[in-house]
């Protein structure tokens, strides 16, 4: 049977759509690491339990001293005020991010300052202690 010069086509090529759609998909994901770093914060090491860090507010303190609440700096005595915001619009919970060369007593004034906004669930993050053989 011959076709036509003038009939119209009844199948739709997506081969260019798949190439493209493939492309994009490894370009997000070798870019998907770097978007997550965040703030570089050199974590103390411990024998703990894995938990999921996107589960409540992330609140880092660098090496400096800088405090940095979901990666945007906040100055450390507007800091229960964006914390008092963030518990009004019902977040209930906060992992703390500290730099393992950071004061202790800074660290406590930081999580002072979330106890006293009436966010009780406060986690501190560290590093996987890794098995020595």
């Amino acid at each position: 049977m011959k076709r036509s010069p003038y009939s119209s086509m009844s199948e739709i090529n997506i081969t260019s759509l798949v190439d493209v759609m493939m492309v994009l998909l490894i370009i997000f994901m070798l870019t998907a690491p770097f978007i997550q770093a965040g703030i570089k914060v050199r974590l103390p090491k411990s024998k703990s339990t894995v938990i999921k860090e996107r589960e409540g507010v992330m609140l880092a303190v660098t090496r400096e001293g800088d405090v940095y609440l979901n990666n945007a700096k906040v100055d450390r005595d507007k800091l229960a005020d964006e914390l008092r915001n963030l518990r009004v619009a019902g977040e209930e919970r906060v992992f703390v991010r500290a730099d393992k060369e950071v004061a202790y007593g800074i660290v406590m004034q930081v999580i002072g300052d979330v106890k006293a906004v009436g966010i009780d669930e406060v986690g501190m993050i560290t590093e996987m202690e890794r098995p020595t053989d």
